[in-house]
């Protein structure tokens, strides 16, 4: 297994991990959404690759908070291809996430998940997450 920076030449494969987190994406989505992801350097999408297929991705963002003097990152995306999980892939890249974070400055990873992803839930609460409290989304017309 190689673990290494997304590149653009990623988009088809992550376009299929997006579709087994459960958003379907189309590779010219993808290849659209990746191309402005990957330039803004407060992002960063890291790969676990094997035999040139994709195995799974993270994908994190780095801000600043409002109500503290501190940074974070935020984990926005995380999957492992359904016939490779509970092989440690997931532990593997949010380890990775850690040291990307700590490259930064940045001593606070954070994540949301939603109230139906249980196993989620329990995979961070097993890396050290606190459950802290609940996201709210509003879509606006």
């Amino acid at each position: 297994m190689i673990i290494r920076k997304a590149i653009e030449d990623d988009f088809a494969e992550l376009a299929v991990l997006m579709g087994e987190l459960g958003y379907p994406t189309s590779d010219e989505q993808m290849e659209k959404r990746f191309k402005e992801i990957h330039n803004d350097l407060n992002y960063h999408t890291i790969v676990v690759e094997e035999d040139g297929i994709l195995l799974g991705m993270i994908g994190m963002f780095k801000g600043l908070a409002y109500e503290k003097d501190e940074r974070y990152v935020r984990i926005i995306s995380l999957v492992v291809r359904e016939e490779f999980r509970n092989q440690k892939i997931g532990k593997l890249l949010v380890d990775h996430a850690q040291l990307w974070a700590k490259e930064q400055g940045v001593l606070k990873l954070a994540v949301n998940t939603g109230k139906r992803r249980v196993d989620s839930h329990h995979f961070y609460k097993a890396r050290g997450f606190d459950d802290t409290g609940a996201g709210f989304y509003k879509i606006i017309t």
